[in-house]
């Protein structure tokens, strides 16, 4: 039994380097992109926010700000098979909530290895998303 089983795997990616490692090391192991769906959640803008007072920023500007980072990052023939999904709202709710509705096999997510203060303070999107996911959540981390 393999643990890549399945035709959907969601890879969340947060435009870290640890993510892209997972994106990367899922893309090596797969072989075929058709099969991966990237996800980006972004934090929802809040009203006193300087992009939203100045109204220089809205949802579809950061939006598009993703796309164009992520396919500046990869090629276009390995970027026309990947669909990238954004969100915008709680990044570990969305990750699981399109994970469900979408009747995806696993998650690749990767983990900051945070501790102490900073686990306490930031919270673990990978932390709650294998505790909510309904399906197998395998948690990336690069030692270092």
């Amino acid at each position: 039994m393999s643990l890549f089983i399945g035709d959907r795997i969601l890879v969340p990616i947060d435009f870290s380097q640890d993510s892209f490692n997972a994106l990367d090391e899922t893309l090596n192991f797969i072989k075929d992109p058709n099969k991966i769906t990237v996800i980006n959640v972004l934090l929802p803008l809040e009203a006193v926010d300087p992009g939203v007072i100045w109204s220089t920023l809205d949802n579809n500007t950061r939006e598009q700000n993703v796309q164009n980072s992520f396919y500046e990052r990869y090629p276009k023939s390995l970027v026309d098979n990947l669909k990238l999904v954004i969100r915008v709202g709680n990044p570990s709710i969305e990750i699981v909530d399109y994970a469900k509705k979408n009747n995806i096999d696993l998650i690749v997510i990767a983990s900051h290895g945070r501790t102490g203060l900073n686990r306490f303070l930031l919270g673990s999107v990978a932390e709650k998303v294998v505790r909510l996911a309904q399906c197998p959540v395998l948690v990336w981390r690069d030692y270092k």
